[in-house]
């Protein structure tokens, strides 16, 4: 069973390659639905599953919990903002841009960082046991869904639209 750490890390590769194939794609030829989709997912699932554990685990936790939370409001806001372009339009590809100058610095910060002291503070089985929550959470999120387990136009609105309170009442941190 894999640990939080490495399933995280999982989800930052995927969600890396899909960015960089997007920008590497023609923008006639552009879908941004996997893409949109696998972020807004690991946005959710990162707050439910990855914050509290660093919240609970690491010294000075809340200040990194309140960060995260920054960075989730903000690539959260800017995701929503870019959804309402098709992916051929020039301000697409700013808005995509504009994410990634966020995402980044936040992927590099957790991989470099945060999941190494949260690996070393928890036991093994515990951050195993972590890494399936979030793996189940993920999957929760995916399983209903299409290709690429993306949702329709309504759906992806309402799941960038609720907020993260609403999504820790309707989820829950007990799974």
């Amino acid at each position: 069973m894999p640990t939080l750490s490495e399933v995280v890390k999982r989800d930052h590769a995927r969600i890396t390659d899909a960015y960089h194939s997007l920008i590497e794609t023609k923008p006639e030829e552009r879908n941004a639905d996997e893409f949109v989709w696998a972020l807004a997912r690991y946005l959710i699932v990162e707050n439910l599953a990855l914050i509290p554990a660093l919240e609970y685990h690491i010294s000075g936790g809340s200040e990194r919990q309140r960060r995260l939370s920054d960075d989730y409001d903000s690539i959260n806001a800017k995701l929503r903002h870019m959804a309402k372009y098709d992916p051929s339009e020039e301000s697409f590809e700013s808005s995509l841009k504009a994410i990634w100058t966020d995402l980044e610095p936040h992927i590099r910060e957790e991989e470099d960082g945060d999941l190494d002291e949260l690996e070393r503070k928890m036991e093994p089985e515990d951050s195993r046991a972590l890494g399936k929550k979030y793996e189940t959470l993920r999957d929760m999120l995916q399983r209903p869904y299409g290709a690429f387990g993306v949702p329709n136009a309504e759906i992806m609105d309402d799941v960038l639209g609720t907020t993260k309170k609403q999504l820790m009442e309707k989820m829950g941190n007990g799974i």
